[in-house]
């Protein structure tokens, strides 16, 4: 045990085999300032004076009772307002903010930005068992903000543990981007099928042929803008994040740019092609497209984050697929519509 005071008040070390290396435990510190309500002011400072060399942080003084509760919390700042006198049961704050040894640790650095403090006390059972200082928050600060920034190009946190690219196994890489690869060639074959269905379709409308490539890259150029705004404000926002109010969001900004890109497209075909009706059925195919891909880009980026998979790797090909399959198919289904059937 590390004794802090003279009298029966001490913080004994405490137990860390039960907790993961990014608890609260991990890094929480014992050699801090306490003391119990019925001391004074001078007699604290006294105890921190006796203890300086012992004492790891001194931002704040922490009360307990004799059974280690902690009860109460103040300043070394405010210890040096107010007489030496005056009993520390008066000065003292009651509501305090707290958390459990097996909290994460970038919750605890959450809990200190949030809350403006210094430190974190954490407590079990109700006994102060250690606190997390700013000497330990501001590395946990640090490291998480690199990690979204990483996060942020795409890498995510859950795949960290690959810290350099280049120190991968070169099997080991083949066999993280495969399977997404496999998916996004599955559903090519499956486009080109459905495509040559139509053949003599296309043959009688070649200027369907014309633009299917058209619908294809706005499509995919629309939900890779979505998915790299929603990873970027997933990785700074995180639980903050009202998902409902940023897809409602989301979408009326996909119509909205699905409305003047559509536009463009059918006067550009009336313009220059002079077909009318073609140019409302690409366009109107256009904006079906660019609406459903918006949704599906959210949706399965979502999904990759909840599951706790790598944008980097899945979120790209999946979603790039689904959006040609279901443009293509939108888009000769709004042709079959107004051309009485394909």
């Amino acid at each position: 045990m590390r004794k802090l005071e003279k009298n029966n008040l001490e913080l004994a070390p405490y137990p860390l085999d039960k907790h993961s290396p990014s608890s609260a435990a991990r890094r929480m510190i014992i050699e801090v300032p306490i003391a119990s309500k019925n001391e004074t002011v001078g007699t604290a400072l006294s105890k921190i004076e006796n203890n300086i060399k012992k004492l790891k942080t001194i931002d704040y003084v922490y009360i307990i009772n004799a059974n280690k509760n902690l009860i109460g919390v103040f300043s070394f700042k405010n210890l040096l307002r107010h007489p030496r006198v005056i009993k520390i049961e008066k000065i003292m704050q009651r509501k305090l903010i707290t958390a459990s040894p097996g909290t994460d640790q970038e919750k605890i650095a959450d809990l200190a930005v949030k809350h403006n403090i210094r430190a974190i006390p954490i407590i079990e059972n109700k006994k102060l068992i250690g606190v997390v200082s700013i000497e330990q928050i501001l590395p946990i600060l640090n490291r998480a903000l690199r990690e979204d920034l990483l996060h942020l190009a795409g890498i995510h946190k859950a795949h960290l543990k690959y810290e350099n690219t280049l120190a991968v196994p070169l099997f080991l890489s083949v066999l993280h981007r495969i399977p997404y690869l496999l998916i996004g060639l599955l559903g090519i074959i499956i486009a080109a099928v459905f495509v040559s269905i139509f053949e003599a379709t296309l043959q009688k409308y070649l200027i369907l042929a014309f633009f299917i490539p058209a619908i294809v890259y706005m499509s995919d150029a629309l939900g890779t803008q979505h998915q790299t705004l929603f990873v970027r404000d997933l990785a700074i926002l995180g639980r903050e994040l009202n998902l409902r109010t940023y897809f409602l969001k989301q979408m009326t900004i996909g119509s909205l740019l699905a409305v003047v890109i559509s536009g463009i497209i059918f006067l550009v075909i009336t313009l220059f092609w002079k077909q009318p009706l073609m140019a409302f059925i690409i366009s109107v195919s256009m904006f079906s497209a660019l609406v459903v891909t918006s949704i599906t880009a959210l949706v399965i980026t979502l999904a990759i984050d909840r599951f706790k998979l790598d944008p980097a790797l899945g979120s790209g090909p999946v979603a790039t697929i689904i959006s040609d399959i279901t443009s293509i198919v939108i888009y000769f289904a709004v042709a079959g519509i107004f051309l009485g059937g394909l």
